[in-house]
């Protein structure tokens, strides 16, 4: 399915713009995070100096960075869940100050509708659910209910998304087919975590650096993180502020499908490129959508789109970020920009 909005004739100012340059870097890692900068340069027609050198940039002034985590074994072994929390209006900023620190609170977001915080989690099991939600959460002070909505199938997550800056010889030469997929059953030893904590922080980081800081020798670095990425337990992603993205404004839309329906809506409206996670879910609804998009109108054109593209599709409720103080792991400020890292650790 193609972009279906048209960008807004005016645009709010952003700081820090990136030039096209910049963007077709950013979308270079977004198809292949730890790809060497000979072959980002030779995709973008830029030396690697040149590639290593604009990266660098964007990466310390926190506009992009390469993050890492676990794979479909999340939510097929362990548990990925998605937790709404109400608050008293005043305790919001104290609550999420307190929340942004957990290891196993990967994502925040403060949200209009019925709502006030939306957490993305990941835990060992549902037990740890269930502490995670009555003692970590449940227990803040200011904290007056929450509800959990476990991910059964994920259609679609972020590492999909991308700024649709390359044409499609560059990204075949970034990621040529090579006709092997993912082992959708590989997990994750306890002995791979060091690795998968380090490359939360930094998806780019050599084998040498790796090996420094989890004791491994660099050979078997090499060998574990190359296995981690072939069956997808790791799964890299590059990601940019949403202030010089192009995509400022995020909404969320709680559906129900009929079951018989739901793998084949919820795969086609993972296609989507405005979409960045699709996911089933055990809840009061069955799907949740959530999509980047130019403006704020946009969220209704999509949501129009939606429902006439997929008639069986009734979307019940929506929400949309107000801010986003942390995605994956890394802290952010109002405009996007990564100022720090919690690692991501679902085992805490």
């Amino acid at each position: 399915m193609k972009h279906f909005a048209e960008p807004p004739t005016t645009s709010p100012p952003r700081t820090n713009l990136l030039d096209e340059t910049d963007l077709a870097l950013v979308n270079a890692l977004q198809a292949a995070p730890r790809a060497s900068w000979t072959l980002v340069g030779q995709a973008l027609g830029i030396s690697a100096v040149t590639a290593a050198r604009r990266w660098e940039r964007l990466r310390s002034s926190g506009l992009a960075w390469v993050t890492a985590y676990g794979g479909p074994f999340v939510q097929q072994v362990n548990c990925a869940a998605f937790v709404e929390v109400d608050c008293v209006p005043s305790q919001v900023p104290a609550v999420t100050e307190r929340l942004v620190h957990d290891p196993r609170i990967t994502g925040i977001e403060h949200v209009s509708g019925g709502t006030d915080l939306f957490l993305t989690v990941m835990v060992a099991d549902l037990t740890a659910l269930s502490r995670l939600a009555v003692d970590a959460i449940g227990a803040q002070e200011g904290v007056t209910a929450t509800r959990s909505m476990i991910a059964t199938h994920l259609f679609a997550e972020g590492s999909r998304w991308d700024l649709r800056s390359l044409d499609p010889g560059q990204r075949g030469l970034l990621r040529p087919a090579d006709g092997t997929a993912p082992t959708a059953a590989a997990t994750l030893a306890p002995e791979d975590r060091p690795l998968l904590l380090a490359l939360g922080k930094d998806g780019r980081l050599g084998y040498g650096e790796l090996a420094e800081l989890t004791g491994m020798s660099e050979s078997t670095v090499r060998r574990r993180v190359t296995r981690l990425l072939r069956e997808g337990s790791l799964v890299p992603r590059c990601e940019i502020a949403h202030g010089v993205s192009g995509f400022p404004v995020f909404v969320h839309y709680l559906a129900n499908v009929p079951s018989a329906d739901l793998a084949r809506v919820g795969a086609s409206i993972a296609a989507a490129s405005e979409v960045r996670l699709c996911a089933a879910i055990a809840a009061g609804h069955s799907l949740l959508i959530t999509a980047w998009v130019r403006s704020v109108p946009d969220t209704r054109r999509l949501e129009a789109h939606l429902a006439e593209r997929f008639p069986e599709l009734t979307i019940e409720d929506r929400r949309l970020t107000l801010a986003n103080p942390k995605r994956m792991g890394h802290l952010l400020d109002a405009e996007g920009r990564n100022t720090g890292f919690v690692p991501m650790d679902m085992w805490a």
